[in-house]
């Protein structure tokens, strides 16, 4: 790893992945400190990944694979449970046992089967008072994503909201330390999305454009587009181009003051992870079966990145649900 700077913009340069095994569709890295691992899932393959990190693991090579029933897009940890962990999978909200892979729905989202059979979960995130948000589009058989997808959003009583309707491809979410700006992107509009938020009820208003993709790259722009994000300790935001080969990290002002370019050309989601949080962890897609190519030097598609990049993250919220709510919500499917 190399790293410079140059008109105010710190460069990081990634020669070789952490985990070089290629993903069909990875996503969805979440650091776990008490097991020192990063986890992550191949959305395609229908996977969780979990990788070592801590002594003679550096180089990415304790990695273990949980085979599941469907696909999951994103998973979260739950207050007061080791053994398990909450997923937003193909029908909707799920458990998974750490231990087997085992998945079981407590909270299926779709109510036809045209629904079910159409769509899927893709990404998420949790927010400071335990809210699990969980972005949904069409599955992979359906061609180009239409606008059928939803952002849903559990509360700690079980409940699920319909938040925001009309969605494509939802990714990157994340709030900032203030807990009074919330971001989101529909990657589609080629744009990241600011709102005001209030943590006391979880509403979203006033919607602005955050960061322009087309509007950075200007007359270079070759159909990049946002993927997954995540927030550093200074209110940065760090977003993943995918079919751009890099990771951008923006200032709460828009303005794009660091880059860490990869070996991978559609970088999927960033995540900080490591002891002290200050190891930036990149997932990464392959390419399909059509005879897809990526630019040259994009030789390790699908794979996992680590690099430091002399920040630090902020600690991943746990799901928090009301005592007897989960086993009430599984009884009841």
């Amino acid at each position: 790893m190399t790293s410079s700077s140059s008109n105010d913009v710190q460069t990081w340069v990634v020669e070789k992945p952490f985990v070089n095994r290629s993903c069909a569709l990875g996503e969805g890295p979440h650091w776990e400190p008490s097991t020192k691992s990063l986890r992550y899932v191949d959305i395609i393959n229908k996977q969780i990944h979990h990788v070592k990190t801590d002594g003679d693991f550096l180089d990415g090579t304790a990695h273990s694979t949980l085979q599941l029933k469907d696909s999951v897009g994103f998973t979260a940890d739950i207050e007061g449970r080791d053994d398990i962990y909450v997923a937003g999978a193909k029908y909707g909200y799920a458990i998974v046992e750490r231990a087997t892979g085992e998945l079981k729905y407590f909270k299926k989202l779709w109510q036809t089967e045209k629904q079910q059979e159409r769509m899927r979960s893709n990404d998420g995130a949790v927010d400071s008072k335990g809210r699990f948000w969980l972005g949904t589009m069409n599955d992979f058989h359906c061609g180009e994503p239409q606008k059928e997808g939803i952002l849903f959003r559990l509360q700690s009583d079980g409940s699920v909201d319909e938040v925001i309707q009309g969605v494509a491809i939802p990714n990157g979410t994340a709030w900032t330390a203030d807990d009074k700006t919330m971001y989101f992107t529909d990657s589609p509009n080629v744009c990241v999305h600011a709102y005001d938020f209030d943590a006391a009820t979880g509403a979203m208003t006033n919607q602005r454009v955050f960061f322009d993709i087309k509007a950075y790259y200007g007359a270079s722009y070759n159909g990049e587009v946002p993927d997954g994000c995540t927030i550093d300790s200074e209110d940065h935001l760090w977003i993943a181009i995918h079919e751009g080969s890099v990771v951008l990290r923006v200032s709460p002002e828009g303005k794009v003051v660091g880059q860490v370019k990869l070996p991978a050309w559609k970088i999927t989601c960033p995540l900080f992870g490591g002891e002290n949080l200050d190891e930036l962890f990149i997932t990464s897609a392959g390419l399909g079966d059509d005879g897809e190519k990526g630019p040259e030097g994009s030789d390790f598609h699908g794979c996992t990145f680590r690099v430091k990049v002399g920040v630090k993250g902020v600690p991943a919220n746990k799901v928090r649900l009301e005592e007897g709510v989960l086993e009430r919500l599984l009884a009841e499917q």
